[in-house]
């Protein structure tokens, strides 16, 4: 059975798709959500257990976000693990993948924030949502990122946030998968 190639799906139906040159294949995206996927598992057994340590000595545990700091990079070490098209970046390059670059991001709910001095220039992003600590709500790309993406910068906040509205023909869903409507098959 041959895959067919999957067409980035925005988040808006009134924007054009943007079409990368080298999209994502199966094992790709699947070495992708592994990663992510695994990292969160062994996240949350140890949230499950270190709270009640806290709880016990009269401590609130810090959120799950906090304590695993270097997710991230768990999540970058395993995706090399899995694929061999992704590699160890160079110079502030999480990934690469060919001459790609790639950058591995977890944030809480629905968004992408990135620091304020980070220069933006076409590189991809993998982001990985989460609520509840360590429950996965989803796992987008964030394709050619452009610098108008992203929220002004202001003196004085140290973040940018994703604009999705303007970045939604480069967003490709990975999970949770979208469904198609009851009847279409």
């Amino acid at each position: 059975m041959v895959a067919k190639r999957q067409k980035i799906s925005p988040l808006s139906p009134t924007t054009q798709s943007f079409v990368p040159k080298n999209p994502l294949n199966e094992t790709e995206k699947q070495a992708i959500i592994i990663a992510v996927q695994s990292a969160f598992m062994k996240l949350k057994n140890l949230y499950d257990r270190i709270t009640p340590i806290f709880d016990e000595f009269g401590f609130t545990a810090p959120s799950a976000g906090v304590i695993a700091r270097d997710l991230s990079e768990k999540i970058e070490t395993s995706i090399i693990q899995h694929c061999r098209s992704f590699h160890k970046g160079l110079g502030h390059s999480d990934l690469a993948r060919g001459s790609e670059r790639w950058e591995v991001k977890i944030c809480k709910q629905s968004g992408l924030s990135i620091n304020q001095s980070a220069i933006i220039s076409g590189e991809n992003y993998i982001v990985a949502n989460y609520s509840n600590d360590t429950e996965i709500k989803s796992i987008w790309v964030l394709w050619q990122a452009q610098d108008d993406f992203f929220s002004e910068r202001k003196h004085n906040a140290n973040i940018r946030h994703l604009k999705k509205t303007e970045a939604s023909s480069h967003i490709q869903i990975l999970f949770p998968l979208p469904q198609a409507p009851i009847g279409d098959g």
